[in-house]
């Protein structure tokens, strides 16, 4: 069971940094949101550029993406046996990677730039 989880872990990091590279070259860390429940799932993600700036990545636009995303968030969720929960990934243009996980606050690491927020996950660990 281990081996399949460390195979989704990094496969969803592969994916994420190649959906990057092809959106932005110049872009220098990415946060990837995934959240699940007993009913619905989704994910949505935000890259920095070099210039400093936040762009939310269009889920419509990379609908593709997006698919396998919720898809591989799901099965890693089964496989960690949990009901519920939300994992933020943060890439960084080295190919870095950090995975951060949550089980009981679902409204953790929301990634919007409504309300005055700034495309980086609330609350992020460093």
């Amino acid at each position: 069971m281990h081996d399949a989880r460390t195979g989704i872990i990094v496969e969803i990091a592969k994916r994420f940094i190649e959906l990057l590279r092809q959106l932005e070259p110049n872009w220098t860390k990415g946060y990837l949101r995934f959240w699940f429940d007993p009913v619905q799932y989704g994910s949505n993600a935000s890259f920095e550029k070099n210039d400093s700036k936040v762009l939310l990545v269009d889920t419509m636009k990379n609908r593709q993406y997006f698919a396998y995303f919720n898809q591989k968030g799901v099965e890693l969720m089964k496989e960690l046996g949990k009901p519920q929960g939300v994992f933020i990934l943060v890439v960084d243009s080295s190919f870095d990677y950090k995975y951060h996980f949550e089980y009981q606050d679902l409204d953790r690491w929301k990634i919007s730039k409504m309300d005055g927020a700034t495309g980086i996950p609330v609350g992020i660990p460093a």
